[in-house]
């Protein structure tokens, strides 16, 4: 028998014996699971209470990011995520990517399988079945913790926000809504067009400098991407909605200090389509917005641009997935 075939029987082995052991706790859980031949890993955070057949949120972090380093001290917005399924009772699920140079599945410099075309030494290059691996956790929920699969709601930030469209193109079947950040549909796509219509929240700033608001090369050669506006536009055309339709709204501006602020479009469908809901965040830069979970003003300056701290886009997430009726 080949080395090969040994080295899947272990990984399937470890992953059964590690699994075994997993204990239903409240908080968080460092978990694994055996897909197309590789260990992938994944958190659960499990809220202090919950109803019978819980929703689930699955949250997917940003290129060269991780799991874990997404909610560590100086992460901004996503630190939200827990203690925003504590309130309101819903699973949250953090998949881990894959480092693009190693193929290491565990560590804190990953990537996602985004429909981007893979290209060599760029955020693109993620081959993996990222896909397939999200579809096994949403089974893997199911069968762990009897979730409502008619509940089950996608995030993702940057890279793992283009791995959300990619879901919603893919899976849309499979996912009740889908919120994305920073994010714009890459121009040379190796994904069909979405057929299914998902309800769709986008919010993105206007003064991003890694993900360009008009489109263009994302920073570090990564690919090129739609601007916004041609983004909204394709997912207005694949959940029936209309520009003319729009419901729209200046938010209030309660930071005066970070120099930006926020406008919110509502647009209807028709019949057989999908919300979409589009926030605007004129002055904001690559990250999310948070009134609670400030971004270090070093990171803003030298990376990601401004934050803007009106709104909490983590709670707008929910709010927005929170209308969408099974």
């Amino acid at each position: 028998m080949s080395k090969q075939f040994y080295r899947h029987l272990l990984a399937l082995l470890w992953c059964t014996c590690a699994n075994s052991f997993a204990s239903d706790s409240i908080g968080w859980q460092e978990d694994s699971i055996l897909h197309n031949g590789q260990i992938r890993h994944y958190r659960t955070y499990l809220p202090e209470a919950r109803p019978p057949n819980p929703s689930v949120v699955i949250f997917l972090h940003g290129g060269t990011q991780s799991m874990r380093k997404i909610f560590r001290k100086h992460a901004g917005a996503t630190r939200a995520w827990p203690g925003l399924a504590d309130a309101k009772g819903f699973i949250l699920v953090v998949p881990n990517g894959t480092n693009t140079k190693t193929g290491d599945t565990q560590g804190n410099r990953q990537n996602w399988n985004d429909c981007r075309n893979p290209f060599k030494d760029a955020g693109s290059s993620s081959i993996p079945d990222d896909v397939g691996f999200i579809k096994a956790l949403i089974e893997r929920m199911a069968q762990k913790y009897a979730i409502d699969k008619g509940r089950v709601y996608i995030s993702g930030v940057s890279n793992g926000g283009m791995m959300a469209y990619r879901l919603a193109s893919e899976l849309g079947s499979q996912v009740a809504a889908v919120a994305v950040f920073i994010a714009n549909q890459p121009v040379s796509n190796e994904c069909t067009r979405a057929d299914v219509p998902v309800p769709i929240m986008i919010m993105n700033g206007t003064r991003d400098p890694l993900m360009p608001w008009a489109g263009g090369q994302v920073a570090g050669k990564r690919g090129e991407v739609m601007s916004t506006t041609k983004t909204l536009d394709y997912w207005l055309g694949v959940n029936k909605a209309q520009q003319t339709t729009a419901s729209v709204a200046e938010l209030p501006d309660t930071n005066h200090r970070d120099d930006s602020h926020v406008i919110k479009k509502m647009y209807a469908h028709s019949a057989g389509g999908a919300d979409v809901w589009f926030y605007e965040i004129r002055g904001g830069g690559h990250n999310i917005p948070s009134s609670n979970y400030a971004l270090p003003r070093w990171i803003q300056k030298k990376l990601t641009g401004p934050q803007n701290r009106d709104i909490d886009g983590i709670d707008e997430a929910w709010s927005f997935f929170s209308t969408q009726k099974p």
